[in-house]
This record gives structure tokens, C-alpha cells and sequence, in this order.
């Protein structure tokens, strides 16, 4: 009690030392309505088609997307008005009428082909927009794309392809003009945004006039900065923090579950050895941790994807939790403990591994967990948390924790091959089966969508027996807020979150 206490009392130091000079966010004098969101991740840029900026772009309602993901991760059209599937190479998207940027000017086809140009050629997840032919005719697109494409409308749900107005747009990085209901009107680096609503939005007038984005890392921080008045929403949030919220009628918690996954990363250069890899999967408690380190706000997962999917971890088979079990699978490949001190070794060197994450919701405890679970069965864990994920490009990991999204666009292709794919942009394991790479093939190409599951299983699977990766669980995603808001509902992706519809009773 008296830790939680001092905690709670650094907190409130550190919060008033960043939000000092704040108001509270209400209805102001004029009749304008100010909503002030508070998000732990700072944000250096809201270029859409850079790295994953689109994620924010998309978050705080600046832009759209051709097509969004609905709550079972189907897609649906969004500035699309319709599509048809010519051929395996063919598509035909239709541009929905009377779209307009927020500055007023009209959504053309010629301005969609630019950006999905634009980003085939600055994304790499998007090098297939690059590689394509287009063909505009009025509001229609015909894409006519290199190799069989049959994610195409998933991929162009993905916030990379939001569309801007490129034409009229200064500042890409700061102020980009999108369609969507709120405008940039000032951004500070990693601190704030400040958002008004689009008197031009397309799809009807937002309820609440001015938002302001305060990135605050700290989650306790955070908490006491929503208990205190000083933001409205508060995202990702420690389930530390459930019960102060769920007994207070003055605020309430909008969830849903996820496939937003503490990824466990093996780097298959440093920890070669599979029965290491076997054993350290065996090591660890999912359940536990899920119960214990999280208060049920996770799922513990087998494979990559949430259970309830076609492709899901209900089809596999993992590690099962049994650290006697691990101890005889070290033993059995020559792993022993001869001085006594705990740690097993192997031709005179002691087993020991970097188990390294960077600061993001509760990636830390998670390395902190594992330290002590490997500890339990004679490896010994040097624990490393970074800023940001460079670390895992510059491969200098043993073991990494990774928050990501696994079902970005709603279908297993992307994810399995940005990391299981020999020359996927995610491969941060140098993970490489040449069956694996023949199945991936074949789902790149497989339109049914029964075969495409299947072949997902299989990749997975066998990724699985060689312990070439681990998950710890899925996110429970909540947003806390103020009881007086409504229209804020949180989504299984978790990149729609802003909308029109939101407003402050």
C-alpha cells in the first residue's frame, strides 16, 4: 500500500509538471464544445503513407481510407461507393459523389491514384500500389495490378492508403488535408495536436468543435491527469487502473478485445539452438500472466491471430506451460547446471539471454515476468527497454517484445509474410523455411477464402514447431472517458477511434 501510495504521489508530481497550465476541458463560453484526448504514444509525423503514421491520421480523424474494416474486420466502403472483382489481376473501385477534402476542394479518382502511387512507392508494406496499372474513367478506378492481388480491398482499408489532398497539402508531416471530420490547425512534435472539426465534412457536421491530442507516456500520469479533469479520454491505460475508473460513476470504460498482440520475438541468429527456444516457450505462463500481471484485460494466445478466426489459435497447436518439462528439454540437449549458481550452461558458458522491449503499454512488466520465469528454469535474462523499436531493425535482441497489430486489414497475409517471409519487412527473427516461403506464395495468390485460412494454419504451425516465435496475448483495448461522452466506441483494429458522431453531454 504504501508503494502504491508513493507511486501515486511521483505521479501527480510528473503530471503537473507536464499539464501544467491546462484547463479543463468543457463547453466554453461561446457555446463550443473542447474535448481534450489523451494518448500515451507521441506522434513525430501524420504523413499516411510513411511507416505506420497512417494509424494516427486515421485515429484522430484526419483522413479516410477507400474502404474501413467493419467490427467483424470485413471490409466496407468508406470514399468507395462500390467495387468489382474483373479478374484475379482487375479491380474496379467506383469513388463515391460529393466527397470533399476539408478544404473544401472535390475527392477525384485522379487524386486516389496519386496517393496509392504515392505510397507504393515511399511504403514498402505498399510496394504493390507501385507496381500497378490505373486507369480512370470519371468516378472509376480500374487497377490492374502486377500479380494476382486478392487482399487488394484489405489492403486499401490500411491508413497508408488514406487519401490527401496532395495538391493543395504544405506541410505532409504536420498539416496533412484529408477528408475526414477534423482539421490539423496546430501540431507540436511528440507533445500536441490541436484539431478542429471540418465544417466541410462529406459526411455530416461534428458534434464537438475543437480537439486537442496530449501525448502523456506516463499511464499513471495519464489516470490521474482524466481523475483530475485535465483530459476527457484517456487511451491505453494500465489495467492498474480499471478499478478506480469501474467504481466511479463520473467516468465509464468503453472495451473491446483485440488483435493488437504482445509478439514475442526469438532472434534465430543469437538464440539458434531450438531446444532453447522450446524451452523458454515452455516457460512461460500466459495464463498467469493474463490473471495476475494483467487483471483479465488479455487473451493468452497460441499463434498470431485471435481465437475466434478462421485462421485463429483455436486451429493450433503451441507450447504448453510446464516448467519441469522445460528444465528436461535444456537437460536432454546438454544444458546443466555444474557450479550451482542457478544457470544452466553448455561447454563451460553460462545460458543467458537479452530480453529486450521498448515503452509501450505494459511491454516492460511482460520483460520483467519473462525474466523471472527463465530465471526459474536456469536462464539467466538480461532485461533492456528502449524508447522506441529501432532495436528490433538493428537486431540486437535475444528475445523482443513487440505491441503490434496481427489482423491490420482483417485478413493473415500481410502479418505472416512481413514476418515469417524470408524478405518480410517485419522478419525481425531472420526466421526463414523454404516450405513456409512456397506456402506464402500460395497464399498471395489464393482467392478462396477457405484455402487461404488453411494455408495461414499452416504457416503458423509450422513456425510454431520450430519455436520460431511466441505470443503472449491479445489487448483488451479500452477507452476511459468522461460518463458525459458519447459516440466513442472502441474497434477489434485499433486505429478508428475519432469520429464525427462523438460529443460531450
Amino acid at each position: 500500500m504504501k508503494r502504491k501510495v508513493l507511486i501515486m504521489l511521483l505521479s501527480l508530481i510528473l503530471m503537473v509538471a507536464v499539464l501544467a497550465g491546462c484547463g479543463n476541458s468543457e463547453t466554453g463560453s461561446s457555446g463550443e464544445k473542447h474535448l481534450v484526448w489523451g494518448e500515451t504514444q507521441a506522434v513525430s509525423s501524420l504523413d499516411p503513407a510513411v511507416d505506420w503514421q497512417g494509424w494516427f491520421t486515421v485515429r484522430y480523424a484526419i483522413s479516410e481510407t477507400l474502404f474501413k474494416l467493419d467490427m467483424e474486420l470485413v471490409p466496407e466502403p468508406w470514399l468507395a461507393e462500390s467495387y468489382e472483382n474483373v479478374d484475379t489481376n482487375t479491380w474496379k473501385i467506383t469513388i463515391k459523389d460529393k466527397v470533399t477534402f476539408s478544404n473544401g476542394d472535390p475527392l477525384t479518382a485522379e487524386m486516389v491514384v496519386n496517393n496509392l502511387k504515392r505510397v507504393g512507392s515511399t511504403n514498402k508494406r505498399a510496394a504493390a500500389f507501385g507496381e500497378a496499372a490505373y486507369v480512370v474513367a470519371d468516378n472509376v478506378i480500374t487497377i490492374t495490378t502486377a500479380s494476382p492481388f486478392p487482399t487488394l480491398i484489405n489492403e486499401l482499408c490500411d491508413p497508408y492508403t488514406s487519401i490527401i489532398d496532395l495538391d493543395k497539402t504544405a506541410d505532409l508531416d504536420k498539416a496533412p488535408i484529408g477528408t475526414g471530420p477534423y482539421v490539423v490547425a496546430d501540431f507540436v512534435e511528440k507533445t500536441t495536436i490541436d484539431l478542429t472539426a471540418n465544417k466541410n465534412y462529406w459526411d455530416g457536421t461534428p458534434n464537438i468543435d475543437t480537439v486537442q491530442v496530449k501525448f502523456v507516456t506516463d499511464t499513471d500520469t495519464m489516470a490521474m491527469a482524466l481523475q483530475s479533469g485535465e483530459v476527457d479520454v484517456a487511451m491505453n491505460l494500465t489495467s492498474d487502473s480499471r478499478e478506480t475508473f469501474e467504481s466511479n460513476n463520473d467516468f465509464k470504460i468503453e472495451e473491446v478485445s483485440t488483435s493488437r498482440a504482445y509478439f514475442l520475438y526469438y532472434n534465430l541468429q543469437t538464440v539458434a539452438d531450438q531446444a532453447v527456444r522450446q524451452a523458454i516457450s515452455m516457460a512461460i505462463d500466459k495464463e498467469g500472466m493474463a490473471d495476475f500481471l494483467f487483471d483479465g484485460s488479455i487473451t493468452p494466445a497460441v499463434g498470431a491471430f485471435p481465437n475466434d478466426l478462421a485462421y485463429g489459435g483455436s486451429h493450433l497447436k503451441g507450447a504448453i506451460f510446464n516448467v519441469e518439462e522445460a528444465k528436461k528439454v535444456l537437460s536432454a540437449a546438454g544444458y546443466i547446471d555444474t557450479d550451482g549458481d542457478g544457470i544452466v550452461e553448455k561447454d563451460g558458458k553460462p545460458l543467458s539471454v537479452s530480453i529486450v522491449t521498448y515503452k509501450r503499454l505494459k511491454n516492460e512488466a511482460i520483460v520483467t515476468e519473462l525474466q523471472s520465469e527463465l530465471k526459474a528454469i536456469g536462464i539467466g535474462g538480461e532485461v533492456t527497454v528502449h524508447d522506441n523499436s529501432d532495436f528490433f531493425k538493428a537486431g540486437e535482441f535475444d528475445i523482443g517484445i513487440y505491441s503490434i497489430v496481427t489482423t491490420a486489414v482483417g485478413d493473415p497475409q500481410a502479418f505472416l509474410s512481413g514476418t515469417l517471409g524470408t524478405a518480410g519487412v517485419t522478419n525481425f527473427g531472420h526466421y526463414y523455411n523454404a516450405e513456409t516461403d512456397q506456402l506464402l506464395t500460395e497464399l498471395k495468390a489464393e482467392f478462396d477464402s477457405d484455402k487461404r485460412a488453411q494455408l495461414a494454419i499452416e504457416v503458423q504451425q509450422k513456425a510454431l514447431d520450430e519455436f520460431a516465435f511466441d505470443n503472449i496475448g491479445f489487448v483488451n483495448m479500452a477507452m476511459y472517458m468522461d460518463a458525459n461522452i458519447t459516440g466513442l466506441k472502441p474497434h477489434p483494429t485499433d486505429y478508428y477511434q475519432m469520429n464525427a458522431e462523438m460529443d460531450m453531454n
